[in-house]
């Protein structure tokens, strides 16, 4: 017994020095991506380093100092998920070509970890976007109702059973980030191409809404 403690803790302080020398990096590439004179640069350009600074900034929460133990509790808040969906998007604007097309009616807010419901998005759009495959659509839709915000995701593609992931963690952590917010996952696929997924995630409260600015996920930055 007294091993596999010891095993733990050894792998608790190679996560956290881990942690550590991902911080590092991040916070170079976030000086790179913040330079004086950026916003004087070409829309394209600075589009793109926009995007790259809000990707290291995601990284930056995901190994922040809070996240370094295990047994922390994530912090559950408000949070806008027409704003999560939307920087989920940019993100993957860089690596699809795909058509995707969102449908949202304002702000939908839920309550839960806001940093582990970006990656519930992210897992389940990345997987839809795989899915669709070249020939493929993406349909995107954020809605709520008296209780619930939900965020649905199809596609018409041969489904997530055939197409090969990274590695094999993203339907796992969707559904962890939602049983901790007390939230829930369905999946239906026909008997024909197509899946859908939707997270149901408890409703949050109405705040201040930031409008999204979202580029076509076809369009390449030039």
């Amino acid at each position: 017994m007294g091993i596999s403690y010891v095993g733990a803790s050894e792998d608790a302080t190679t996560m956290a020095r881990l942690c550590h020398d991902v911080r590092q990096y991040v916070a170079a590439g976030l000086m790179v991506a913040r330079m004086p004179g950026d916003e004087d640069l070409p829309p394209p350009l600075r589009h793109r380093l926009q995007t790259v600074e809000h990707v290291l900034e995601h990284v930056s929460e995901m190994v922040g100092d809070d996240r370094e133990q295990e047994h922390v509790d994530p912090v559950m808040r408000s949070v806008d998920l027409t704003i999560l969906v939307d920087e989920c998007l940019q993100v993957f604007a860089l690596s699809y070509d795909v058509p995707v097309d969102v449908e949202e009616c304002g702000p939908v807010f839920g309550r839960g970890d806001p940093v582990g419901l970006r990656r519930a998005i992210g897992n389940v759009l990345d997987n839809a976007l795989r899915a669709a495959g070249d020939q493929g659509v993406v349909h995107v839709k954020v809605s709520s109702d008296d209780h619930t915000a939900a965020v649905e995701v199809s596609d018409n593609g041969t489904g997530f059973g055939t197409v090969a992931s990274g590695q094999g963690h993203g339907m796992s952590v969707v559904g962890t980030v939602l049983h901790d917010c007390h939230g829930r996952l369905e999946i239906t696929s026909g008997p024909g191409p197509g899946t859908t997924v939707r997270m149901l995630i408890p409703r949050g409260r109405h705040e201040r809404y930031r409008p999204p600015v979202r580029r076509p996920l076809g369009e390449a930055a030039s």
